[in-house]
């Protein structure tokens, strides 16, 4: 039995104004015994998929945190995983899809596939026998076991003044606990969901000595490290940040916190697996 992640994107939605190294926008892949649920689908997720030696056919689960661009490029997605099907067949590496979303974000999806794909008539799964796609309305407090032995599930976050419905994730097995904020704004709700978590994901757009709790709704290092310190999590990835702060800045504002565990100023690539 086996659970990893592999960090497939720790950007935000732009890249170019900060030196160092390229990171994509968000998305991760976790792998548990083989089967594949993926974490965002930000664009170009697929080509990074395949970069981290994964085929994304086989990815038969999909949870987004909220609509934003850099978090939900799903028709792109969507639509490489409908041609595969058309034009490949179903056999080996092509699987069925099912979308988790928060229930407010919908029929608004809905209307984006339609306006990508008028000539099917608005029909959102136009194939069904060839590739079936299916949308799960769901909120804070929806809970599923994905696979056998892997349960997640979903909480609200503040994020967008408040008006963006949000969502973080907790992914729970024998094997290991990991919580994946999303963006989040720093709220009390957030220290049970990272409770005890051997791997805590938090955004980090916000800068060092700028953190707050209202506002937009971003977290910055010592934000993050506070949620780790309390909810005694064993590693913390500080991701989703812009590049302005260096590593070091980062970790040492992180690290003000009182948290002593492993850390990580997260980069396209790493990955972590249950020991």
């Amino acid at each position: 039995m086996s659970l990893k992640i592999i960090a497939l994107g720790t950007g935000v939605c732009v890249n170019g104004c900060t030196p160092g190294p390229f990171r994509a926008p968000p998305g991760f892949l976790v792998d548990y015994n083989g089967n594949l649920l993926l974490i965002e689908a930000s664009e170009g997720i697929r080509m990074r998929i395949e970069q981290a030696g994964y085929d994304y056919g086989n990815v038969a689960h999909l949870v987004i945190s909220h609509a934003h661009p850099d978090h939900a490029a799903l028709p792109q997605f969507m639509q490489a995983k409908l041609c595969r099907a058309l034009w490949c067949g179903p056999g080996p590496g092509v699987s069925d899809l099912t979308i988790y979303m928060h229930e407010a974000l919908i029929e608004g999806f809905k209307q984006v596939w339609a306006w990508h794909q008028p000539e099917n008539a608005g029909k959102f799964n136009a194939f069904p026998e060839k590739f079936k796609c299916e949308l799960e309305s769901i909120r804070g407090g929806w809970e599923k076991e994905i696979f056998p032995g892997l349960k997640i599930k979903a909480f609200g976050v503040y994020h967008g003044f408040g008006q963006h419905p949000s969502l973080g994730y907790r992914l729970e097995s024998k094997e290991g606990v990991i919580t994946y904020l999303g963006d989040a704004g720093l709220t009390d709700s957030l220290f049970a969901q990272a409770e005890k978590a051997d791997l805590l994901i938090a955004d980090c757009a916000a800068r060092v000595g700028q953190e707050y709790t209202g506002g937009y709704g971003h977290m910055g290092p010592k934000q993050g490290g506070d949620l780790a310190y309390r909810g005694q999590v064993k590693e913390l990835w500080l991701t989703h940040y812009e590049g302005f702060d260096t590593p070091q800045a980062m970790e040492a504002d992180c690290r003000k916190s009182g948290f002593s565990g492993k850390l990580k100023v997260a980069t396209d690539g790493i990955v972590w697996e249950a020991k």
